[in-house]
């Protein structure tokens, strides 16, 4: 699906994607909507051996139903966010670098991302059943809930946000605190969660939750094996392979 063999590599190949699913997948200069800017971000390595057999069938479900040139997809590797974060928040870059693992790079840099551009955000475990673009507020964030709030009362697999949103940057600044004021053996504990990931996200939104569009459960994140999970009207469910987990 969508990428091309040779004798040395198997890489998918973004600026070939087929016409019928997008053909201006990485121009956004054009781009001036007020409200969400259809954008759709994803963060995956360009390396086809590197994908979780989910992923596929996921990322396809996004490209057809939110196709080019209305909707215009942005595809985020190691290397690119690296430059991005350099480019546009160098003030941010030796925190950015100095992460010990990628998970808590692609965390910190979909809140960037999302204030930068705005749009949506999904993880490649995330799978669309439908578009739910007018389903959205138009001029607030909206977070999709989480299924496991032993964990964490929001996940940050699926975040939607108009741009420059000052919200991602309380999260940011928060997750700096913690970086360099955080409790040792609590971050041990619980290092992607707290530092960068949805736990980050949730104890920020208790501050801000009137400004937030929370994506309920039934809808957007149903429970794996749950029954809503295989039911073909919610928008969207989130498959948590935790593929990030090897990298």
């Amino acid at each position: 699906l969508f990428y091309y063999k040779s004798n040395t590599e198997n890489f998918f190949n973004f600026e070939n994607i087929p016409n019928e699913f997008s053909k201006n997948i990485n121009n956004i200069s054009d781009i001036n909507i007020i409200g969400i800017p259809k954008i759709i971000h994803h963060i995956c390595p360009r390396d086809f051996r590197r994908w979780h057999i989910k992923w596929f069938n996921c990322y396809e479900s996004w490209i057809r139903l939110y196709p080019s040139p209305e909707y215009t997809h942005m595809h985020w590797d190691d290397k690119e966010l690296d430059e991005f974060i350099e480019e546009n928040y160098s003030w941010f870059l030796e925190v950015f670098r100095n992460y010990d693992v990628n998970i808590k790079r692609y965390d910190i840099s979909r809140l960037f991302l999302l204030y930068h551009y705005g749009g949506i955000y999904a993880d490649m475990d995330y799978y669309c059943n439908r578009n739910f673009y007018d389903q959205l507020h138009k001029n607030k964030i909206s977070i999709s809930e989480s299924p496991y709030k032993q964990n964490e009362y929001l996940q940050n697999a699926l975040m939607i946000s108009p741009k420059n949103n000052k919200f991602w940057l309380d999260v940011i600044e928060e997750g700096v605190k913690r970086w360099n004021n955080g409790n040792i053996d609590y971050i041990k504990n619980n290092v992607v969660l707290y530092l960068t990931g949805p736990q980050l996200v949730s104890d920020v939104y208790k501050k801000h939750k009137s400004k937030i569009k929370v994506l309920p459960i039934k809808q957007y994140n149903p429970k794996k094996n749950s029954a809503d999970f295989d039911n073909p009207n919610v928008y969207t469910k989130h498959y948590c392979t935790f593929s990030w987990s090897n990298h």
